[in-house]
């Protein structure tokens, strides 16, 4: 299907007895089809009553039993919790809580899933379907651009006669490997492309299959599947394009002229012994979080009260005023350079752009935004959130501020969070958090399916998470805060992409006291800052092997 699907209703049929003629309007207070010229008659015996156009039409909420109490139907919808509800249940545990009329919810989120499959129809697939053909030409590209490769080569190994032919033939079959390599590449990627639209295409076929009976729990996690549809899409890599570099021609120089042939992969990088590199001297003691802002300036959170903007020399640059309850990465910058900070005495996250210029961004209503994260990936704004009670959550925005999803229970309905203060994201899309009152580090997936979480190791007593971290291997890294007078634990912990301990990249004896602004720069060094230290200190533990 290349098109948006009609959505024309069949002649529909006014529902007064008797009449059959066009059903224009629609009585959202009894449900029933009506005509125009029985709207009139209607509103007479029923003054009360709402009357939209047909299209307008509010769905009659679908009958569904409580699981706790069968008897019972579903038509409360808790807001507090989440959660749709019968009147018994509310009665007994939420009478306290924000609530309303099931139906609202319903009808809202069918509102929702209709704007979304619009634009899945209209932008997403169509994006999805010029990538397919971007990859063809590119292929195409690689295949016109090996065989000029191959004559260079060619050339070059007749000047250099028989003591290269060794050379060459070895070489051959290594760019043979790398076009096989690149084409499979871009064949898998253009497989997922077009599974990717199948995905969706079944996704809206289910959808609409689903629309005349579909019932209130299953539309919400349908409206999650839709809502995440998009975060779904398979990215679209820049061509690797191969290349030969030619230089002086000398004896022990030929394999590395012909070793060139290489593609621009990131997997160059491997762990290796901690070297400090320097350290920059702030304005004052207190570091809670760091956000760097490429190339040259950086901003630290100081104690609960400001942000401070300095240079690579320590110079202060600005200023900004806040509130921050706890200790928690409450600010962050995105990929175009713009600082976020989120001000929990007002539940805003404001956005200040390059010129300084400030404006809100999202408004999180009874919730109190506290930490937050840009995602370098597809710039999606992750916000630690609390509400009264001890309720924590994590929810995803877009770059306009629209929410898209909330984060907040495992599968069997456990809370995950029991506070969210430092927020990362992995290479492959996990969301990683430091709880420091659960004492440990949450990990789930983008979708929010939870993975694992870490207690901290064995060689040592106590695990007290602040700042935390990723690396280009996909590695997580994590302030251990934990100190008191008679131990010591204060440390980084260096954890893979699956949870496993791999060290203590920076021991007690090694770390900057009272660890808990942690980040990695675009070159790759780690930089710690902490709560009772003026300087910031820097260090390389990734070696590029091809240095």
């Amino acid at each position: 299907m290349d098109q948006v699907p009609d959505t024309a209703q069949h002649f529909i049929e006014c529902d007064t007895e008797s009449c059959r003629n066009f059903s224009e309007f629609y009585c959202n207070t009894c449900h029933q089809r009506i005509c125009d010229h029985c709207r009139e008659t209607h509103l007479k015996e029923k003054k009360e009553h709402e009357i939209v156009r047909y299209q307008e039409r509010e769905r009659k909420l679908p009958f569904e039993k409580c699981r706790i109490h069968p008897t019972k139907e579903l038509n409360v919808f808790c807001d507090d919790c989440y959660d749709p509800l019968c009147s018994r249940c509310f009665a007994h545990h939420h009478s306290d809580h924000d609530n309303r009329h099931l139906k609202i919810i319903f009808n809202d989120i069918l509102l929702q899933c209709q704007k979304e499959i619009t634009e899945i129809w209209e932008t997403v697939i169509p994006k999805a379907k010029d990538n397919v053909e971007l990859l063809a030409g590119e292929k195409e590209s690689i295949k016109s651009k090996i065989p000029k490769i191959r004559l260079s080569m060619k050339k070059r190994a007749d000047e250099l006669k028989k003591a290269v032919d060794s050379v060459l033939t070895d070489n051959n079959k290594k760019l043979d490997e790398i076009e096989n390599s690149v084409l499979n590449d871009m064949a898998k990627e253009q497989k997922e492309l077009e599974d990717y639209i199948k995905y969706l295409e079944k996704l809206i076929e289910d959808y609409e299959s689903k629309m005349s009976s579909i019932k209130p729990t299953e539309l919400m996690k349908f409206h999650l599947d839709i809502s995440l549809a998009t975060l779904k899409m398979p990215s679209k890599s820049e061509p690797k394009f191969p290349t030969f570099t030619l230089s002086t021609l000398n004896k022990q120089e030929i394999a590395k002229q012909f070793d060139k042939i290489e593609l621009d992969l990131l997997e160059r990088f491997k762990l290796s012994s901690v070297t400090k590199l320097s350290e920059k001297t702030i304005h004052d003691k207190g570091m809670f979080h760091l956000s760097l802002l490429p190339p040259n300036k950086f901003w630290a959170s100081q104690r609960w009260e400001n942000l401070i903007q300095y240079d690579m020399e320590g110079n202060i640059l600005q200023k900004i005023h806040t509130s921050m309850l706890k200790i928690q990465s409450n600010h962050t910058v995105t990929t175009e350079g713009e600082l976020l900070y989120t001000d929990f005495n007002k539940n805003t996250v404001y956005r200040v752009t390059s010129d300084m210029s400030t404006n809100t961004l999202i408004e999180s209503g009874r919730w109190r935004p506290e930490a937050i994260y840009s995602s370098p990936i597809n710039g999606h704004i992750l916000v630690g959130m609390e509400r009264n009670r001890g309720q924590n959550k994590i929810t995803r925005y877009n770059r306009e501020g629209r929410k898209l999803q909330d984060i907040q229970w495992d599968d069997k309905g456990h809370r995950l969070y029991k506070s969210v203060n430092y927020i990362t994201e992995n290479i492959n899309g996990d969301i990683c958090t430091s709880d420091w009152e659960d004492l440990k580090v949450v990990v789930v997936t983008a979708s929010g399916t939870y993975r694992f979480s870490y207690s901290g190791h064995q060689s040592q007593s106590g695990f007290l998470p602040f700042g935390i971290c990723t690396d280009v291997l996909g590695n997580i890294l994590v302030c251990n805060g934990y100190f008191t007078n008679n131990e010591n634990c204060t440390s980084i912990h260096l954890l893979d992409m699956n949870g496993q301990f791999l060290s203590l990249l920076l021991t007690p004896e090694q770390c900057p006291p009272s660890p808990h602004a942690l980040c990695i720069d675009e070159q790759h060094n780690l930089w710690v800052g902490g709560r009772d230290s003026s300087t910031v200190s820097i260090y390389k533990y990734l070696q590029n092997t091809e240095e």
